[in-house]
């Protein structure tokens, strides 16, 4: 679980700011609470602000820095990530920090980097128990790299290999991430790397135009509980029942021309004979074309495509998934939040209401609230929907505000900060920029109170 995200000198983010997960003390939905080890952390925050105020950043910041860790620096673009609206942040050091729980334990992880030599100039990981006690930290003394640590290992060849790779790491990559590509992580002493590094791949980050390939899935590997047709039907989308169809895949791609189609053909028969050296030739391809999601099998010599066919009361003339409205479709998308969230995850989605209508949006909440109860699961997502700021469907502490300073930072900060009774209607409130982080204007004149 996310327990706190901190983060300084990324995009719109200037200063330091810190995004709490820690519950307050309201009593009110309670079923919004996870217990970690006597700690009370909420399962879901719903960011609101203006556009252009900073949400989509924070998504990209958390985002970000989990890349980092997985992929070092080489791999990342620097270029314009650091606060562009002060020249002198260019030179200033990006930092990101996540506290999180998982596994039992409690974790304090982060890192800066130098945007101006794309290299790590200070790492550490806290394991915070009970007190805080330093699994390594990274910081530079004489121009010089140094990493220790206050952790007993429990035999001196743990301890050599530690300080090893310690004086071997390169400035563009993560110790947290250099000891995980060892063989050494699977040693019980470097339980804390294995993790925090597994808790950072399994982030579930989704944006505004991310698309879930493998779609077929969904009503494939279904069981009665998240069953594909079910949800969809208690969305109100109209679909009655979906059948896998399947074709050849030369039939299938017809509405293809002739050029495309068999440049593409020949793509996918050559992808079917080659080898991958971790999983062989692949069983089957998911692809989307032109809107349509297709699954390729090859069965003998022959290759098909299925693809998802919606009945919407005639079963002999059933829907493409190109058919449906651009809300069907990205309920498609994100449905696999609820077969996530059955494991202990923090799935992020920015813009979750995008072409929602606001009951849904409130169902589909509540639905994760339901669906991951008791499970260590989180659902943290940006809403322009200010209907859903409401009080009967979300706690206090789960809602939080963005708002674009005079010097066009970013500052973030929770509802919970203003003690609003638990009959306030907060969304009339927001409305009118009692709260700050106004929705569509710098000021609303000649706003009627009693017409909102």
């Amino acid at each position: 679980m996310l327990v706190r995200f901190s983060v300084e000198n990324f995009m719109s983010y200037k200063d330091r700011q810190v995004f709490s997960m820690i519950a307050g003390k309201q009593t009110k939905h309670k079923d919004h609470i996870f217990n970690a080890n006597g700690k009370r952390v909420l399962k879901g925050s719903f960011f609101f602000g203006a556009n252009a105020a900073g949400k989509s950043n924070l998504f990209k910041a958390i985002r970000f820095a989990r890349d980092i860790a997985l992929r070092g620096l080489r791999r990342n673009i620097l270029t314009n990530m650091h606060f562009r609206i002060d020249e002198a942040y260019a030179r200033k050091p990006g930092i990101f920090q996540f506290d999180i729980f998982t596994n039992g334990h409690f974790y304090s992880y982060g890192f800066s980097i130098s945007y101006e030599h794309a290299k790590i100039e200070e790492e550490w990981l806290y394991l915070c128990d009970s007190s805080d006690l330093a699994i390594f930290e990274r910081s530079m003394e004489n121009d010089q790299m140094v990493i220790t640590t206050d952790f007993k290992f429990s035999n001196e060849n743990q301890r050599q290999s530690f300080h090893v790779f310690s004086e071997n790491v390169s400035d563009d990559k993560l110790f947290l991430s250099e000891i995980a590509e060892r063989k050494l992580i699977e040693h019980p002493d470097f339980f804390a790397y294995r993790d925090v590094m597994k808790w950072l791949k399994g982030l579930m980050i989704i944006l505004p135009n991310s698309k879930y390939q493998d779609k077929i899935s969904l009503l494939t590997k279904g069981n009665h509980e998240d069953d594909l047709v079910k949800i969809l039907q208690e969305f109100d989308t109209g679909i009655e029942g979906i059948t896998l169809g399947e074709e050849s895949m030369e039939e299938t791609l017809d509405f293809l021309p002739e050029k495309v189609k068999a440049e593409l053909i020949q793509d996918i028969e050559t992808s079917f004979h080659e080898v991958d050296p971790n999983h062989g030739t692949p069983k089957e391809i998911n692809v989307e074309i032109a809107g349509r999601f297709l699954r390729f099998l090859k069965k003998e010599n022959t290759i098909y495509a299925s693809q998802l066919m919606m009945d919407h009361g005639n079963k002999d003339d059933p829907f493409e998934l190109a058919d449906e409205s651009d809300g069907t479709q990205r309920l498609f998308d994100l449905i696999p939040v609820y077969r996530a969230g059955k494991t202990p995850r923090v799935i992020l989605v920015d813009e979750l209401d995008r072409s929602f209508h606001t009951k849904l949006v409130i169902r589909f909440i509540q639905k994760f609230f339901y669906t991951t109860c008791g499970i260590g699961s989180q659902l943290i997502a940006s809403v322009h929907d200010s209907n859903v700021m409401d009080l009967d469907i979300l706690r206090q502490d789960e809602i939080w505000f963005v708002e674009r300073q005079e010097d066009h930072s970013t500052k973030i900060f929770s509802l919970n900060k203003f003690q609003a009774r638990f009959d306030k209607k907060v969304s009339k409130d927001y409305l009118l920029g009692r709260y700050g982080a106004i929705p569509c204007f710098s000021q609303i004149e000649g706003l009627d109170e009693e017409e909102i």
